[in-house]
């Protein structure tokens, strides 16, 4: 079991017991329960406005040429 499977079958306050911060990924602050992975309010907005604006994305490679109905 990977270590994110095990982190998903514990309840919230066993989460935080084991929880440790790591630099914000916006600010490299340190991060904080509340508002983990980030610092702060500010932070995690400045993070969802980037996916909102679509500055975020992933690559799911090149669409098929010819789709088929199956």
């Amino acid at each position: 079991m990977s270590d994110d499977q095990q982190q998903r079958g514990k309840s919230a306050s066993q989460q935080t017991a084991n929880w440790r911060p790591r630099p914000c990924p916006i600010c490299a602050r340190m991060s904080v329960p509340e508002y983990r992975p980030f610092c702060s309010k500010r932070c995690a907005d400045v993070d969802l406005g980037r996916w909102l604006n679509g500055n975020y994305s992933f690559n799911g490679g090149p669409a098929p040429q010819n789709p088929t109905d199956d």
